[in-house]
Formats: C-alpha cells, structure tokens, sequence
C-alpha cells in the first residue's frame, strides 16, 4: 500500500508545472529534539527532491516527528503540493537518523544519485556509447508511448550528434501493460532483437517508435516482424522468439527495477543517477548533460 501511493505522489510531482518554491519549515517539537541535526526535516527534504526527481516547483513538508509503534522509529508525514494536487505519505525514521523507511529503507547519509547508480544493471544491456563515458544516461521507455518516441528522435538527432563519446546511453523496456495494449509485445520483440543481434537493437526500436501510429493490438506482431526483417534480423528466428517469449525475463527485470526506483511513467531517465522525468525542453537537458560531464571531471 505505501508503495503504491508513493507511487502515485512521484507520478504527481511529474506534472507539476513552473512555479515558485515555497517551502515551510515545521517547529521542532520535543520529540524531534531527540533527533541529531543529520536527520533534519530539511535533509529528509532534499534527499527525497533527490532521489525521486521531483521539481524544485513542487512543495514537500515534513510533519514534526512523533514517536511510533517501532520503537527504534519516529513517525512522520511528507505533504507533497503542486499546487493543483496534495498528496501525503506516511514515513518512518531511525532514531538515530540514518535510515528512512517508505516502502523502502534508505540511508540519509548516503548520496541518493549514487544509490540509483548502484540500483540500476548495465552488465549485458542494449547500449549505444563507449562503456567508459563519463556520463550515462539510462532510459526507462515504453515503445507505444508517444513521449518516449519524441525523446528517441532527440537522442537519436541531438543528444549523440552533439556528445558522442562523452555520452553513454543505456536502454530498458518499461511497458505500461495497464493502459497500453501492444507495449509488451514490443518490448519482447525489443528485447529480442538485442538477444538475436545486437548491432540491430538500436535501428530496430527507432523503426517501431517511427511507426507507433501504424501498430495496432491486432497487427504488431506482422508489423514487428516486417521491422525486424527490414532491420537485418532473420524473420524466422525473430517470431520464434516473439512467439515463445523467450526474452521476457529480460523484459521482466527491467520493470521491476524500475518500479524499485519509484518509476511511475515514461520516458524516465537516470543521467548520472540524477532522475528526469518526461521531455524537458533540449536547453533544459543540455544543462543537465554538461553539468553531469562538468561533476565527473
């Protein structure tokens, strides 16, 4: 249950649009004097901003801590207002202020870009980019989701023109099975073709997000296979694939890590650990890259 609201408050502070920051401080209450300056609500503040991504637009208020039923935690609520939405979730913290629990256990004393870093797999995934860049971007996409097909134009025609080697980009499939009927099917196709050929994946999957307005429930799979084969993939062995699911653990794997790093929508990116969410204007993403390539100098 906590996962799942928590869940949503990261899918709200996705939409939230430009607006001022105003950030409310709680009193310290009897309780939370027990807490040493390190577990602050202001910490707690900027590590979940952090770790989840979410805007400096959006409001987040930690309530005054409150002993709990765990007697090694204090209790505590996180408002989160975008201005047009609340949304509240109840969270718990050691008493000795290293740890927070939502869903999850998290080190407040441990930088939370690169625990993402650590979170995510890059061993034998589909790449494009030399392995040693100094700066990564792994993307979290869905093949039917129109956002995710703007932002491989953009990858494709601005972010690797522009960067070249400096840039690694890492690939996972994230299907969002609830709303879209052939995304899965894609992907297993997706990841297919990387187990079939690699060289293929990254001309294969700009093809089928080129095509998203042909593909329908009914047709994907002709149509992934006439992608396939225009692709330089054998027919024959990439429907044998399709048809047997062989590479949906593959596929499995990266919705399940990206559901233990909060991922509520598509496309979400991780570019040194640092989340963006959506398609942000290329100014604002250009900002972004060099500030990463500036930090890993």
């Amino acid at each position: 249950m906590i996962k799942r609201h928590w869940k949503k408050l990261i899918a709200l502070a996705g939409l939230v649009s430009l607006l001022s920051v105003v950030l409310v401080a709680s009193q310290t209450t009897r309780t939370a004097a027990k807490m040493s300056e390190s577990a602050s609500e202001q910490k707690i503040i900027h590590y979940v901003r952090e770790r989840f991504g979410i805007p400096a637009a959006t409001k987040l208020l930690v309530a005054p801590f409150q002993d709990s039923e765990y007697n090694d935690f204090f209790q505590t609520t996180i408002f989160v207002d975008n201005g047009k939405q609340k949304s509240e979730q109840r969270a718990f913290v050691t008493k000795d202020g290293h740890y927070m629990v939502i869903g999850n256990i998290y080190a407040l004393n441990a930088d939370p870009r690169k625990e993402v870093e650590h979170s995510i797999s890059l061993r034998g995934q589909p790449s494009v980019g030399p392995a040693n860049a100094p700066v990564t971007i792994v993307e979290y996409a869905d093949l039917e989701c129109p956002m995710c097909a703007r932002m491989q134009k953009f990858l494709e025609q601005e972010v690797i023109p522009k960067y070249g080697n400096r840039v690694r980009i890492v690939f996972k499939e994230f299907p969002l099975v609830a709303i879209h009927d052939w995304a899965l099917t894609a992907a297993i196709a997706n990841q297919c073709s990387y187990e079939l050929d690699p060289s293929v994946y990254f001309r294969y999957r700009s093809m089928i997000f080129k095509n998203q307005d042909l593909i329908n429930g009914a047709n994907v799979r002709t149509l992934l296979l006439d992608f396939g084969q225009r692709s330089g993939l054998n027919r024959l062995r990439l429907a044998t694939c399709i048809d047997s699911k062989q590479s949906l653990p593959r596929v499995e794997a990266d919705m399940q890590e990206g559901q233990q790093l909060g991922i509520a929508s598509t496309p979400t990116l991780f570019i040194n650990g640092r989340p963006v969410v959506g398609m942000p204007m290329p100014a604002q993403f250009f900002k972004i890259l060099d500030q990463a390539l500036s930090n890993a100098k």
